[in-house]
């Protein structure tokens, strides 16, 4: 494909309860794609994270009879570096977060017990293993910012999620943080460039809800009426994304700005990336599920669709403006690692 073409989208109100952001009428712009380069022997692939400078992390896969399997990868440069998989882990990984040193951190299942995921970082082209707290039975990396820091959850043998960060001023460490909510699982889901640092917590009694922690003190997301239960997708320069659901029926997205107010971005369906100046990506409203959204100051600024010969689908909001997934031909194309320039 060319490049997928933008088209015009209509102004619609997102039912939620929730009064959604002013907006105008998309833009004109024609989003260029470019296919990024897989290892040889592998015929797909899926871009999950930016370095936020022209630098992207995924995984590529070899094939499930493979002894390859699926490992993490680095784009940079017009380059690939296959990182590999996780040494006595399963055949597969999950990849979350890069920074522009190029560390990218994901999870893999393990070989033994229920298969619950060991945190990984990348070190010297290859995966290395997280440390984990005392009695550890897995852990999971969630984000990683320029200084090194990376943050996640560690599972202790009582079942319960830990949120943890390993500081890189501290190689080998790992900390629980304090002045959370104790006594349900809780993860760190990102981390800003100031340190805020952006936490899932799963209430025993209220379903999951969503802090922000800086310095030891945490504050709790405010929610719109009805909502019920927060899946947060990501932080940046202040900003935060999730998907809520409601008391009433169905669910849909937030932005909460920097002022902590939540509001639905117009014709938004499922947010999945947000930048540092605010432009996120996601899923619309349209009924097909074949349309897909940019939207920028909580408007919406244009959408790219499904083609006659290409399906797509985002998740990565970058801060140089472009924007990542994966896109396949029809029929029967495998996956390929995509990223989208505005033109």
């Amino acid at each position: 494909m060319a490049g997928a073409v933008l088209s015009a989208s209509l102004a619609l109100t997102v039912a939620t309860g929730l009064a959604p952001t002013a907006m105008a009428a998309p833009a004109a712009c024609t989003w260029q794609q470019t296919i990024l380069p897989l290892p040889s022997g592998a015929p797909t692939g899926e871009v999950w994270a930016s370095d936020n400078n022209g630098g992207y992390a995924g995984t590529v896969s070899f094939g499930a009879d493979s002894a390859n399997g699926e490992p993490a990868v680095l784009w940079k440069n017009g380059k690939i570096t296959n990182l590999g998989l996780l040494a006595g882990h399963q055949k597969y990984v999950s990849v979350t977060g890069v920074n522009q040193a190029g560390t990218v951190v994901g999870s893999a299942p393990k070989n033994t017990g229920f298969g619950e995921p060991t945190a990984f970082r990348s070190r010297n082209g290859k995966l290395a293993a997280l440390p984990e707290l005392p009695k550890a039975i897995g852990s999971t990396a969630q984000a990683v910012n320029e200084r090194g820091d990376i943050v996640g959850g560690v599972l202790t043998e009582d079942q319960i999620w830990q949120p943890v960060i390993w500081p890189a001023d501290k190689p080998g460490t790992v900390v629980r943080l304090t002045g959370l909510p104790t006594g349900g699982n809780s993860i760190v889901e990102g981390i800003d460039k100031d340190g805020t640092l952006l936490v899932s917590y799963d209430h025993p009694t209220r379903s999951r809800v969503g802090y922000l922690w800086k310095d030891g003190t945490a504050h709790e997301l405010a929610m719109p009426e009805d909502a019920y239960d927060v899946v947060l997708r990501g932080i940046s320069n202040g900003r935060v994304i999730g998907q809520v659901s409601y008391g009433k029926g169905g669910d849909g997205p937030l932005l909460w700005d920097r002022d902590g107010k939540p509001s639905v971005p117009p014709r938004a369906a499922d947010l999945q990336g947000i930048n540092r100046d605010g432009q996120l990506v996601g899923r619309t409203d349209d009924p097909s599920r074949h349309e897909f959204g940019v939207w920028k100051a909580g408007k919406l600024d244009s959408t790219i669709s499904y083609t006659a010969d290409h399906g797509l689908e985002l998740h990565v909001s970058s801060d140089d403006g472009s924007i990542a997934g994966r896109s396949w031909k029809f029929p029967g194309g495998f996956d390929q690692p995509t990223v989208w320039r505005c033109s």
